[in-house]
C-alpha cells in the first residue's frame, strides 16, 4: 500500500459528511480550514497501514473563553494526539490504545492560542516492543519512542484515520497523511494564478460552466510571486487540483478530467464523475519532483466529459 492525502482544509475532502468549512486567513496559512464533530470518522483508508506518517495544522482559539472543545488526530483505537483546554493552556496527550502515556501541561511555550500551530507524527505499529510514536510540535519534539507495544492492525477502526474538533473553537487545516515518510516541514501552498485560459462559459463570479463535451479550464501559476515567497529552488512533491464547488445540474456532462499542459503536450490523470450537490468538491493529486521554477510555463485545470 502506498498513499498520500493532502487537504488545504475542506470538511467536504473528509470520508465523512456533517463537517464545517470556514474560510479565514487568521485561522489557517490556505485560507480554508474545518471542525467536524463525529468520533473515529476523518479519512477511510482502503487497506491497513504498517505506519502513519502525518502533519497538520491547527488553530486554537485562547482556551480561557473556550467552553467545550477537543481535538482528535489518531489511527484505530485511539493511537495519536489528543488537544483539550484546561484553564490557560491547551494540554496534549499523546494516546495509545485509548491510553494517556504522555501528558504536556504546560505548553505556554510550544502552544500558540489564537493562531495556528502545526503538528507532525509518525506512528508505526509492532508487535514487539519496536513500535514507534513520534511527536512534534512547532518544530518541538515533545514525544519519541521507538520501543512501543503498538498494534492496532485488530482494532475495527484500523483503517480510519480520526480527524475530529468537537467545535470551531479549534479549526483543522494543512493536512497530509502517508504511509511513506514525510518530512516536518512539508506543507500545503495555495497556488497563485496567473492567467486562465478557457472555452468555458465564464459565469463573472469566478465560476465556470462547462456546456459541451471537451471544454477546458487551464490555468498557470504565478511563479514569480512563488519564488519570492519560497525560492525559486523549493522542492514540490505532490499536485493537486481542486474543483470547489464541482457538480452538474442534470445528466449527460457529469465527469472532470484533470490535466497538465507543458508546450503541446496534454496528460491526462485521474477522471472524476462529479454530483449534483452544489456544494461538492472534486480533487486530483498526484506526486511530482520538480522545483518551483519548473513550474514556469505549465497549466493546469480541467476537461468536462460523460
Amino acid at each position: 500500500m502506498a498513499f498520500k492525502y493532502i487537504n488545504p482544509g475542506y470538511a467536504e475532502l473528509l470520508s465523512v459528511r456533517g463537517g464545517t468549512t470556514v474560510t479565514g486567513e487568521q485561522y489557517s496559512k490556505t485560507g480554508i480550514s474545518f471542525w467536524q464533530a463525529q468520533m473515529n470518522r476523518g479519512l477511510l483508508l482502503s487497506e491497513i497501514p504498517t505506519e502513519l506518517y502525518g502533519r497538520f495544522d491547527v488553530f486554537l482559539k485562547n482556551p480561557t473563553i473556550v467552553e467545550d472543545a477537543f481535538v482528535w488526530v489518531c489511527i484505530g483505537y485511539y493511537n495519536g494526539i489528543k488537544i483539550s483546554p484546561d484553564r490557560t493552556v491547551w494540554d496534549i496527550e499523546i494516546r495509545k490504545d485509548g491510553r494517556n502515556i504522555y501528558s504536556l501541561s504546560d505548553t505556554a511555550g510550544v502552544i500558540r492560542t489564537d493562531a495556528v500551530n502545526t503538528l507532525w507524527f509518525h506512528i508505526k505499529q509492532g508487535k514487539h516492543a519496536d513500535g514507534i510514536m513520534h511527536v512534534m510540535v512547532n518544530g518541538y519534539e515533545i514525544y519519541h519512542a521507538q520501543n512501543e507495544e503498538l498494534w492496532y492492525a485488530g482494532d475495527s477502526e484500523a483503517k480510519t484515520v480520526t480527524l475530529c474538533s468537537k467545535s470551531g473553537d479549534a479549526l483543522l487545516s494543512n493536512l497530509i497523511f502517508s504511509d511513506e515518510a514525510i518530512s516536518p516541514q512539508e506543507q500545503i501552498i495555495m497556488l497563485p494564478v496567473k492567467e486562465t485560459h478557457t472555452n468555458m462559459t465564464d459565469c463573472g463570479d469566478g465560476s465556470y460552466e462547462a456546456t459541451a463535451v471537451n471544454q477546458e479550464l487551464l490555468q498557470t501559476v504565478e511563479v514569480a510571486a512563488l519564488s519570492a515567497q519560497y525560492g525559486a529552488d523549493s522542492r514540490v512533491t505532490e499536485i493537486s487540483l481542486l474543483g470547489n464547488p464541482a457538480y452538474r445540474t442534470a445528466e449527460g456532462l457529469c465527469a472532470l478530467t484533470a490535466l497538465e499542459k507543458s508546450g503541446g503536450n496534454v496528460t491526462e490523470y485521474g477522471r472524476h464523475v462529479v454530483e449534483q450537490n452544489p456544494t461538492s468538491v472534486v480533487a486530483d493529486a498526484r506526486s511530482v519532483s520538480m522545483t518551483i521554477a519548473e513550474l514556469t510555463g505549465r497549466q493546469f485545470g480541467w476537461r468536462a466529459g460523460t
